[in-house]
């Protein structure tokens, strides 16, 4: 009787910390108002432009008076340079990949905190085909968060190895329906299926139970 309450319990545990989890991921923000784009703005362009924050205010500033509150999806595509491209005296060096790395490694942290994440990436990308090195898709739950981000120092100072990564580099916009990895989907529904299960035979055993002392 003890190990079924314990297991109960464990699963009522996950199921709320799901649930948690989902309540947080997909959390929608109130659309950004005119005052906090301008205090967004300014943010921005008070930061060092050399050799971080190189935004186009007047593109930035159109992307978020659109803001309706709902996730947004960047698709990303990029061509590195062969050696860094760093100004002298920054004291980095090494490749383009080497150098977008560094930037990553603040980058990933900063969306995690707000709800986002990469959902695709590409090393290798058919160079006959393509101008391209790779392509990364990354999910942002708001265009609150996404410019939450860019008005962050540590962005700001990021930008330095992002530049000196890269030799070309394009970007879209878009807000899409996200359909998970088809592994995903059939663990969820193997969950839901093991719940159900572990009810139907709660309640058949009670039955029995009950029958057997009445």
């Amino acid at each position: 009787m003890k190990s079924k309450k314990l297991l109960a319990s464990s699963m009522a545990m996950a199921l709320l910390c799901f649930l948690s989890f989902m309540y947080w991921y997909e959390w929608s923000a109130s659309a950004l108002s005119p005052s906090e784009v301008e205090d967004y703005l300014a943010k921005i362009e008070a930061q060092s432009h050399e050799p971080g924050g190189r935004h186009d205010l007047s593109a930035l500033r159109t992307f978020l008076e659109a803001d309706d509150g709902e996730p947004i999806y960047t698709v990303n595509m990029y061509s590195f340079q062969t050696v860094a491209d760093y100004p002298e005296g920054s004291g980095f060096g090494g490749s383009g990949p080497d150098a977008y790395e560094r930037f990553s490694s603040v980058m990933i942290p900063l969306m995690i905190r707000r709800g986002s994440h990469p959902i695709y990436g590409s090393n290798w990308v058919d160079r006959a085909n393509s101008k391209w090195d790779r392509i990364v898709i990354v999910r942002y739950r708001s265009r609150r968060d996404l410019v939450d981000i860019f008005a962050t120092d540590a962005f700001a100072d990021a930008s330095l190895h992002k530049w000196a990564s890269l030799r070309g580099h394009d970007r879209m916009l878009v807000q899409a329906l996200h359909i998970p990895d088809g592994r995903y989907a059939i663990l969820f529904l193997a969950l839901i299926a093991g719940f159900v299960t572990y009810g139907v035979g709660t309640r058949a055993k009670r039955r029995q139970h009950q029958a057997g002392t009445g």
